[in-house]
């Protein structure tokens, strides 16, 4: 395999890794070039970004509740997992 050639377990490592930090330029063309010839990795970056985008999203909103919403949310949570 050449030095931009890379297998769609490492492509995946580095869209993962992309999320976190900013690749490196090799990185960045290795992981472009696998995404021009494999859908299910494009797929898997979507997915990826899509679930990242949610996460956070999802935080921030839980920072911005107060106190006592979040206690009810915990309540609730508890009462519907001791219910199941």
């Amino acid at each position: 395999m050449g030095m931009l050639h890379i297998t769609c377990k490492k492509a995946t490592l580095l869209i993962i890794k992309k999320e976190e930090k900013k690749l490196s330029w090799l990185e960045r063309w290795q992981l472009r070039g696998h995404l021009t010839i494999c859908s299910l990795c494009r797929k898997f970056e979507i997915q990826s970004a899509f679930i990242s985008r949610i996460a956070k999203e999802y935080l921030q909103s839980v920072h911005l509740l107060g106190e006592e919403k979040k206690e009810k949310i915990q309540e609730r949570f508890e009462a519907d997992r001791a219910g199941s």
